[in-house]
Protein backbone atom coordinates (compact mmCIF):
# COMPACT_ATOMS: atom_id res chain seq x y z
CA UNK A 1 0.00 0.00 0.00
CA UNK A 2 1.57 3.34 -0.64
CA UNK A 3 1.37 6.37 1.31
CA UNK A 4 -1.68 8.24 1.15
CA UNK A 5 -4.01 5.59 -0.13
CA UNK A 6 -4.42 4.13 3.54
CA UNK A 7 -7.70 4.49 5.49
CA UNK A 8 -7.94 7.55 6.93
CA UNK A 9 -7.27 7.79 10.94
CA UNK A 10 -7.55 9.57 14.12
CA UNK A 11 -5.83 10.69 17.07
CA UNK A 12 -7.17 8.33 19.08
CA UNK A 13 -5.17 5.59 16.63
CA UNK A 14 -1.78 7.56 16.99
CA UNK A 15 0.03 5.85 20.46
CA UNK A 16 1.57 2.45 19.65
CA UNK A 17 3.04 2.31 23.29
CA UNK A 18 4.16 4.80 26.13
CA UNK A 19 7.19 2.59 27.59
CA UNK A 20 9.44 3.88 30.85
CA UNK A 21 11.99 5.52 28.37
CA UNK A 22 10.58 5.62 25.17
CA UNK A 23 6.82 6.15 23.27
CA UNK A 24 5.77 4.88 20.16
CA UNK A 25 3.36 6.06 17.74
CA UNK A 26 2.27 6.05 13.94
CA UNK A 27 3.64 7.68 11.37
CA UNK A 28 0.15 10.18 10.09
CA UNK A 29 0.40 11.35 6.25
CA UNK A 30 -0.72 14.76 4.93
CA UNK A 31 -3.74 12.25 3.89
CA UNK A 32 -4.90 11.31 7.43
CA UNK A 33 -3.37 8.02 6.46
CA UNK A 34 -1.02 5.85 9.26
CA UNK A 35 0.42 3.77 6.84
CA UNK A 36 2.48 1.49 8.78
CA UNK A 37 -0.40 0.79 10.77
CA UNK A 38 -2.30 -0.30 7.88
CA UNK A 39 0.41 -2.76 7.42
CA UNK A 40 0.29 -3.50 11.28
CA UNK A 41 -3.11 -4.61 10.93
CA UNK A 42 -3.45 -6.78 7.71
CA UNK A 43 -0.38 -9.17 9.55
CA UNK A 44 -1.12 -12.19 11.36
CA UNK A 45 -1.65 -11.87 15.14
CA UNK A 46 1.04 -13.89 15.71
CA UNK A 47 3.20 -11.04 14.39
CA UNK A 48 1.42 -7.92 15.69
CA UNK A 49 2.20 -9.95 19.35
CA UNK A 50 5.91 -10.19 18.28
CA UNK A 51 6.02 -6.24 16.97
CA UNK A 52 4.34 -5.63 20.40
CA UNK A 53 6.54 -6.90 22.21
CA UNK A 54 9.68 -5.12 20.53
CA UNK A 55 8.49 -2.22 21.39
CA UNK A 56 7.55 -3.00 24.69
CA UNK A 57 10.92 -4.29 24.99
CA UNK A 58 12.70 -0.97 23.60
CA UNK A 59 10.96 1.31 25.54
CA UNK A 60 11.56 0.23 28.96
CA UNK A 61 15.48 -0.39 27.99
CA UNK A 62 17.16 2.49 29.63
CA UNK A 63 18.76 5.47 28.03
CA UNK A 64 22.62 4.12 26.68
CA UNK A 65 21.51 0.74 26.87
CA UNK A 66 21.34 -1.08 23.45
CA UNK A 67 18.11 -3.21 22.62
CA UNK A 68 18.19 -6.94 21.29
CA UNK A 69 19.40 -7.00 17.73
CA UNK A 70 16.19 -9.61 17.05
CA UNK A 71 14.02 -6.79 18.10
CA UNK A 72 15.47 -3.41 16.74
CA UNK A 73 18.54 -2.99 14.33
CA UNK A 74 19.71 0.23 12.83
CA UNK A 75 18.89 0.59 8.94
CA UNK A 76 20.35 4.03 8.56
CA UNK A 77 22.85 5.86 10.73
CA UNK A 78 22.63 9.57 8.84
CA UNK A 79 19.67 10.09 9.80
CA UNK A 80 19.10 7.71 12.16
CA UNK A 81 16.16 5.00 11.01
CA UNK A 82 15.69 2.03 12.81
CA UNK A 83 13.54 -0.90 12.31
CA UNK A 84 11.24 -2.67 14.59
CA UNK A 85 11.63 -6.24 14.12
CA UNK A 86 8.74 -8.68 14.53
CA UNK A 87 10.07 -12.12 12.85
CA UNK A 88 10.41 -11.13 9.02
CA UNK A 89 8.52 -7.95 9.07
CA UNK A 90 10.27 -4.54 9.45
CA UNK A 91 8.60 -1.19 10.71
CA UNK A 92 11.12 1.91 9.87
CA UNK A 93 11.08 4.41 12.52
CA UNK A 94 12.54 7.77 13.16
CA UNK A 95 12.90 9.67 16.63
CA UNK A 96 10.90 12.99 16.49
CA UNK A 97 13.30 15.87 18.20
CA UNK A 98 12.21 16.94 21.22
CA UNK A 99 11.91 13.90 23.08
CA UNK A 100 12.01 10.33 23.11
CA UNK A 101 9.05 9.62 20.79
CA UNK A 102 9.58 7.21 17.90
CA UNK A 103 7.35 7.78 14.95
CA UNK A 104 7.02 4.01 13.00
CA UNK A 105 6.23 5.18 9.36
CA UNK A 106 6.82 2.16 6.91
CA UNK A 107 6.41 -1.97 6.07
CA UNK A 108 9.08 -4.51 4.77
CA UNK A 109 9.58 -8.19 4.95
CA UNK A 110 12.88 -8.91 4.95
CA UNK A 111 13.55 -12.44 3.49
CA UNK A 112 17.31 -12.83 3.09
CA UNK A 113 20.42 -12.33 5.59
CA UNK A 114 20.69 -8.72 3.33
CA UNK A 115 18.16 -6.15 3.15
CA UNK A 116 16.67 -6.34 -0.71
CA UNK A 117 15.82 -3.32 -2.71
CA UNK A 118 12.44 -3.30 -1.54
CA UNK A 119 13.56 -2.80 1.81
CA UNK A 120 15.95 0.05 0.29
CA UNK A 121 13.28 1.87 -0.92
CA UNK A 122 11.07 1.74 2.39
CA UNK A 123 14.62 3.18 4.42
CA UNK A 124 14.52 5.56 1.52
CA UNK A 125 10.97 6.83 1.49
CA UNK A 126 11.45 7.01 5.95
CA UNK A 127 14.02 9.00 5.34
CA UNK A 128 11.71 11.55 3.24
CA UNK A 129 8.90 10.78 5.80
CA UNK A 130 11.25 12.03 8.32
CA UNK A 131 11.64 15.42 6.26
CA UNK A 132 7.89 15.99 5.93
CA UNK A 133 7.18 15.20 9.65
CA UNK A 134 9.60 17.19 10.49
CA UNK A 135 8.34 19.92 8.64
CA UNK A 136 4.29 19.90 8.93
CA UNK A 137 5.56 19.48 13.49
CA UNK A 138 7.88 23.02 12.42
CA UNK A 139 4.41 24.76 10.36
CA UNK A 140 2.14 23.40 12.97
CA UNK A 141 0.28 21.48 10.42
CA UNK A 142 1.23 17.89 11.75
CA UNK A 143 -0.30 17.86 15.11
CA UNK A 144 -0.04 19.14 18.70
CA UNK A 145 0.91 17.14 21.48
CA UNK A 146 -1.31 17.11 24.84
Amino acid sequence: MSVGMGKRRTGGELTIHDGIYRSFEWYWDENGAMPGLDRYESLPQRAQDDFEASVIHWGDIPPGQRPVRSRVNEERRDPLVVAIKAGKHRFTSFREESGPTWIVFGYYAKEAEQRDKTGDRVVSRTVDARKSYFKRVKDGTYYERG
